[in-house]
């Protein structure tokens, strides 16, 4: 495995990021949060199940404090332009046939908006624990596969907004009682037990299981 670090400028602003190359034709790109980032357990987990089939993946590091001055809608188009050209010149520079994507909470406001995209149709989508009031349209009109998991004990958990997104054909995981972590409150073991499964879950829409 190499590891190329990368950047593009944006908007007159660097973006980086980190290329986990394996030499596969297949690639998954990693949409962190605000602060939940690509050491934290869901990405890296998610990147080792990644990395042990093969499979290439790019983490995008587009968080910068200039975003949480903006208003919303510019901090979403800003974060959205940063994360489609990464995309794009990764996509533009490498002959990848099958693209993945895993964001999570802030991430998954660009990502949604990367549903819409003529070239990403065929693409699986990974939304943990998305900020529902802001990508509810882009997901319920999609057409792609994918997963969305949020607990019933998150900020931006909404039943309705949910309800919404079932006519998408993304699988949706609700895990009770977990929060914006995915955590069980202060629970350790049952925290734990909702990481094994949401990265099962994962796993389960990406790719088939690893032979035995």
């Amino acid at each position: 495995m190499h590891i190329k670090q990368s950047s593009i400028v944006v908007d007159q602003t660097t973006v980086s990021y980190d290329h986990f190359q394996m030499g596969s034709k297949q690639v998954c790109f990693l949409i962190s949060g605000a602060s939940y980032v690509y050491d934290h357990p869901y990405f890296y987990y998610s990147r080792m199940a990644l990395l042990a089939r093969g499979i290439d993946v790019i983490c995008i590091h587009y968080v910068t404090e200039d975003l949480f001055s903006m208003s919303d809608a510019e901090s979403n188009a800003c974060m959205t332009r940063r994360v489609d050209a990464v995309v794009s010149e990764v996509l533009a520079t490498h002959p990848y046939e099958n693209v993945q994507f895993i964001a999570k909470s802030l991430g998954t406001i660009p990502l949604a908006a990367l549903l819409a995209k003529p070239s990403l149709q065929t693409a699986r989508f990974v939304f943990l624990t998305p900020v529902l009031n802001e990508v509810v349209e882009q997901i319920a009109t999609s057409t792609q596969v994918g997963l969305i998991v949020i607990g019933t004990a998150d900020k931006f958990y909404d039943e309705a907004a949910l309800e919404t997104c079932r006519t998408s054909q993304l699988m949706i995981d609700v895990i009770e009682g977990a929060n914006h972590s995915l955590d069980q409150g202060f629970e350790v073991d049952s925290s734990l037990a909702v990481l094994g499964h949401v990265i099962r879950q994962i796993e389960a829409s990406l790719f088939e299981p690893l032979p035995k």
